[in-house]
This record gives C-alpha cells, sequence and structure tokens, in this order.
C-alpha cells in the first residue's frame, strides 16, 4: 500500500482538494510533486485572482480617472497559460489509461487532421 503525500503547508482549498485527488490517485516521483505544488499554488493564485475581481469590478480607474480592465485579469490570463503548460509537463493518464495530450501535441494532431482530410470521428 502506497502513503499518501501530505500537501505542502499553506495551500488553501482548492489547491488542497487538487494535491488530495492526484496524491490520492497516483504515484509520483519527486519531480512530479514538485509540479504538483506548484500547480497547487497556481489554482490557489486563480482563486484569488478571480475573488480580487469580484471585489473590485472588472474595470478600474486608470491614472487619469478613464476606465481600465483590472491588473487581475492580465495576472488571471498568465496564471491560466502557465497552469496548462504546467499540468501538460505533469503529464496525468486520461480515464482510458493513456496521458494526456500536450497543447502541442494536441495542435499537431489537429494540423494533422487537417491536412490530410480526416474527420474528427474517424481517427
Amino acid at each position: 500500500m502506497t502513503e499518501t503525500l501530505a500537501p505542502p503547508a499553506g495551500l488553501a482549498p482548492r489547491g488542497t482538494a487538487f494535491w488530495a485527488t492526484v496524491a490520492g490517485s497516483y504515484v509520483l516521483d519527486p519531480a512530479e510533486v514538485e509540479l504538483l505544488t506548484e500547480i497547487c499554488r497556481a489554482l490557489d493564485d486563480v482563486e484569488d485572482l478571480h475573488r480580487a475581481v469580484a471585489a473590485e469590478g472588472r474595470t478600474v480607474a486608470g491614472s487619469r480617472g478613464q476606465p481600465r480592465a483590472h491588473p487581475a485579469l492580465g495576472e488571471l490570463r498568465a496564471t491560466r497559460l502557465m497552469l496548462g503548460r504546467l499540468l501538460a509537463q505533469l503529464q496525468l493518464p486520461a480515464d482510458d489509461g493513456a496521458s494526456l495530450p500536450s497543447p502541442v501535441q494536441a495542435r499537431g494532431r489537429h494540423a494533422a487532421r487537417a491536412r490530410w482530410g480526416v474527420d474528427r470521428g474517424t481517427a
């Protein structure tokens, strides 16, 4: 029986929940534990950014009083992109046991299908 890894200190509820799901389902090597730690922290950051936008609105006053996008929206976008990359690096298996494709693999597969005229339903 494998022992469940304890989550790192300081994780908020969303990060802790994801940690429990992954660490309770997979045996991870040290590099994967580090990736999982950063993924969980990023998930918590996303929640914090969502709360900031919810509390302060999607726009804020600029230097001259003009409305401008809340700075948290840009950070949210960047954090989501980083989160996607980290999840791809972790290479968690899909429900059918195959590894989930990285964004690069998915784009390559899409390009190949388009080039060769292959229907999505037949490949």
